[in-house]
């Protein structure tokens, strides 16, 4: 049986994600951690700071295999540990300033040169696009969602 055959704006998104895949594995790369410990690092960055055990949760990791990547994060100075000011037994985890400039170093070429050519487009075809990709992503959320649900017992 022939595979369906998909819109060519499906196709380039699937090439999208593959490309993202990929860039994401050489930001690690050039940062020095392994794959696990940059999503851990771009989970800070998106949050904000977090306990150690929402981390885990987000990453889908133990408490011990969480506690690994934060040492690693902080080796690295990527990740400090800070002692809530309300009740000191509590500690956040948060990206430093010098991760996210290293990250916005790597990643700005790529956000300037598209944010250029979005520039070049006609307003209507502008926002085109950004409602297209703002319906992508819910699409992505939707579908990750549903496979997270999966497996759930």
């Amino acid at each position: 049986m022939d595979a369906p055959q998909h819109h060519p704006a499906t196709a380039a998104l699937q090439n999208l994600f593959n490309l993202a895949n990929e860039t994401e594995r050489e930001v690690a790369r050039h940062l020095e951690l392994n794959l696990t410990d940059y999503r851990a690092l771009s989970a800070l960055l998106q949050s904000g700071p977090l306990t150690a055990g929402a981390l885990g949760e987000t990453l889908g990791a133990t408490a011990a295999t969480t506690t690994a990547i934060v040492g690693r994060l902080e080796a690295r100075g990527y990740a400090e540990r800070l002692r809530s000011a309300e009740d000191r037994r509590h500690v956040h985890v948060s990206a430093t300033p010098a991760a996210a400039d290293r990250i916005r170093h790597l990643m700005l070429p790529l956000m300037d040169a598209t944010n250029r050519h979005i520039h070049t487009l006609p307003a209507d075809e502008q926002a085109a696009i950004a409602g297209f990709l703002d319906v992508a992503l819910t699409l992505m959320q939707d579908h990750l969602h549903s496979l997270s649900e999966k497996d759930t017992p």
